[in-house]
Parts: C-alpha cells; sequence; structure tokens
C-alpha cells in the first residue's frame, strides 16, 4: 500500500562515482503516475511508434568494459533512473543462460532497482519483498563469483543488506545519498564531458584502463 503522495525522483547529482557511457541520460526518471510512461505514451522520453521489447545479442561477461547496455545501465541506477536501468539490463538478461551467475545477478539488480523505485513510491510490501529476493540473488552469485560484471558482489551485497535493513523493521529506508552506488573496477577516470537530454552539465567520463579497485 502507497504511503502519501509520489514524487519525482530527485537528481542524486554525480555521487561521487563517474559516468560509464556516453549516452545520454533521459529528460526525466520516470514515476508512475507522476511522468508519462517512457515507452507507451507519445510524450515519453523513449516513445516508439511501434513498441519494441528490450533485445540484446548473446554477449560475454569478460567483455563488460565494452558492454554498453551495461554500463549505461549503471549510470541509470546511480542517478536514480530505476525504471530505466531496469529496462537497459532486461535485454541482458534476456541473452544470457537462465540461472548462469550473470543471470542471477542482472534480475537481483533489476529486482533491487524494482524495490528501490516502490520505495520511492511508498509501496512497503512490495519494496521488501523484491529487496529480499534481489539480495538473495547477489548473494548466490558472489558466492561462485566475488567479482562480476565490474562489480565487487561481496561488498555490494552487504551494503544493500545494511541499506535495507529498516524494511525489517517495518520502516521505508532513505532514497538519497543512502543508495549504494555501483562502482565498476577496471576504469581510470578522466576529465570530459557527456550530454544529458534535460543536463548537458555532466563532467565526469571514464577510459577503459588499468584496474582501480572499490571495497
Amino acid at each position: 500500500m502507497a504511503t502519501g503522495c509520489v514524487a519525482e525522483l530527485r537528481d542524486p547529482g554525480e555521487r561521487g562515482v563517474p559516468r560509464y557511457s556516453p549516452r545520454a541520460l533521459p529528460a526525466y526518471r520516470y514515476v508512475p503516475g507522476v511522468r508519462p510512461h517512457p515507452t507507451r505514451d507519445r510524450s515519453g522520453h523513449s516513445y516508439r511508434a511501434t513498441p519494441q521489447l528490450p533485445q540484446h545479442a548473446p554477449w560475454d561477461p569478460e567483455a563488460w568494459r565494452t558492454l554498453d547496455d551495461w554500463l549505461y545501465g549503471v549510470d541509470l541506477f546511480n542517478r536514480f533512473y530505476f525504471w530505466e536501468a531496469h529496462e537497459a539490463w532486461e535485454g541482458l538478461w534476456a541473452a544470457v543462460d537462465r540461472g548462469s551467475p550473470p543471470s542471477v545477478l542482472l534480475q537481483g539488480l533489476i529486482q533491487i532497482t524494482a524495490s528501490l523505485l516502490k520505495t520511492h513510491m511508498g509501496v512497503f510490501s512490495a519494496a521488501r519483498t523484491l529487496s529480499r529476493e534481489g539480495l538473495d540473488k547477489l548473494e548466490r552469485a558472489a558466492a561462485t563469483h566475488p567479482r562480476l560484471l565490474g562489480l565487487d558482489l561481496q561488498s555490494l551485497t552487504q551494503r544493500f543488506a545494511y541499506y535495507f535493513a529498516p524494511l525489517d523493521r517495518h520502516e521505508l529506508p532513505v532514497i538519497g545519498p543512502e543508495v549504494p552506488a555501483l562502482e565498476l573496477e577496471g576504469y581510470t577516470c578522466t576529465s570530459g564531458s557527456f550530454s544529458h537530454a534535460a543536463n548537458s552539465t555532466e563532467h565526469v567520463g571514464c577510459s577503459r584502463g588499468s584496474v582501480r579497485a572499490h571495497s
């Protein structure tokens, strides 16, 4: 059950993490009931006259540094485009073997993004269920692949578990700086700029270079 009035998701800023993809960010963060549906509404930020399901060609998890849908999804997640991150990753998830570590990880992250959107909307039951399912999948992936798609899964799982802990006390977490960011290993950050559909002042980019680890 939702509580209170649903508002727009606020821009969290760079949050100390760089952009990983040069693709433009959408004009707005989709929240049901607040903005037009991105793909179904003619005024949606990603509207197409002929709707298409997210699709992706088969891909190699070892080549994640050049996998732009993955990198773009990370950018979207880090800047609170939760619905859009889900969409960016869904095609990748559908293109890998079910039950494989990359599939389990992506499904877990998709459920985490959905939980965060439900948290923002004040839908407690869905937020709690989705967070638990997402955390379970992150733990499963981390058990066999502590590092996958550039993420330190053991650290990330711990941070998400801490963030979602208020749900076990029947409280909603705060959508703000407390939301764990996704930081990718294997990139060296450089100055630069990326375009933004609504705001063209992104100032941090990354090159595919030496490994920079994050704890």
